[in-house]
């Protein structure tokens, strides 16, 4: 489908679905969505959160039909007690539905012990929970590279102390190396760390981090691979982020190196995947943003070649739970044959 065709067919009910919107929507307020929640009982002993995002796609070509989903329907449980604190939490649209499942205790007064299932402390939009990433799906080489969420444990300790305006974290971790709830394909784990540090800089703050990974795969799922991977994965990583109260620019560097070792491919067989992400935004008042992101992945694979892609987005904050995005998503080698996303989403 063309482009014009896709805005012919589209923007009438985009158009539509945000006008209702804007005239029945809560005043908007500062806070990010996703950041409240609902207290039960007295104290913080027991907070309950969800997340449901609802999406309707248009003038996709060449893969699944035009149509909606229900793209994520989550149930959060967490709190803290005596400085104990946990986190359960589900997602019904998953084929896994459970996401996280951990406990975090203070060892001292900046140093933190987390064990049980939850994401791996790699990538600042991988990281970014759901309700606060700033287009319809985190950028390509980040869903493909970032470990996601395993069964491990993490120490994270602030290097910084409180006083001073700079704030540096260092986090280390070990994991099964399998995604979720998978056990351990073989007596090795997965390592992880990541090094982050916010400071002032000029009317915003510029946020900086890296993080590296090494594990030794037996038959372990890894998008962009086989079906499975057997061999040596080192991961680096580094992003950077300038944001102020009217604007930000942010990007990110993610490269792989995968020694293949097993019974299908040579043993000296090596894949290096790798990929990038610019995204710039401006904020047009409180309830409204729009953005634009250049990315690019080029998976290593045979018959593979790098492809640049753009993603135009618009972000309306109708209340602090109620948010509305649209997305239009298309190659850089022919702009106009793209697609469209909108989400309704509430969160709290």
């Amino acid at each position: 489908m063309s482009f014009a065709a896709v805005l012919r067919h589209s923007a009438l009910g985009f158009a539509v679905l945000l006008v209702g919107l804007c005239a029945g929507a809560l005043p908007a307020v500062a806070q990010s969505p996703g950041e409240a929640g609902g207290t039960v009982g007295a104290g913080d002993a027991l907070r309950v959160g969800g997340l449901v995002q609802a999406d309707a796609y248009l003038g996709r070509t060449g893969g699944p039909n035009d149509g909606f989903r229900a793209r994520s329907a989550r149930l959060r449980l967490g709190g803290q007690a005596e400085g104990l604190s946990y986190v359960v939490q589900t997602d019904f649209t998953s084929s896994s539905p459970l996401l996280d499942a951990y406990v975090q205790l203070p060892l001292a007064n900046r140093v933190r012990l987390r064990g049980g299932l939850f994401k791996t402390p790699y990538s600042a939009e991988f990281l970014t929970s759901r309700p606060r990433i700033r287009f319809a799906e985190r950028a390509r080489v980040v869903n493909a590279l970032a470990p996601n969420r395993q069964a491990g444990v993490q120490l994270s300790g602030d290097l910084t102390a409180e006083a001073r305006d700079a704030q540096v974290t260092a986090t280390l971790g070990a994991f099964n190396g399998t995604r979720g709830l998978s056990t351990n394909d073989n007596d090795h784990l997965l390592y992880l760390g990541r090094l982050i540090g916010a400071v002032p800089l000029g009317p915003g703050t510029l946020d900086v981090g890296a993080s590296g990974g090494y594990s030794i795969d037996d038959q372990a799922t890894i998008p962009n691979t086989a079906s499975s991977f057997t061999g040596t994965r080192l991961l680096v990583q580094a992003d950077a982020q300038y944001e102020t109260e009217r604007w930000l620019v942010a990007g990110a560097l993610h490269a792989a190196d995968l020694e293949h070792d097993g019974p299908t491919v040579p043993e000296t067989e090596a894949q290096s995947p790798v990929g990038y992400y610019a995204t710039a935004g401006l904020n047009v008042d409180d309830r409204h943003q729009v953005l634009a992101r250049l990315e690019g992945y080029d998976p290593d694979t045979p018959g593979s070649s790098p492809d640049d892609q753009l993603v135009l987005g618009y972000n309306y904050d109708a209340s602090s739970v109620l948010r509305v995005v649209v997305n239009y998503k298309a190659s850089t080698k022919d702009v106009a044959d793209g697609f469209f996303t909108g989400r309704l989403q509430v969160a709290f």
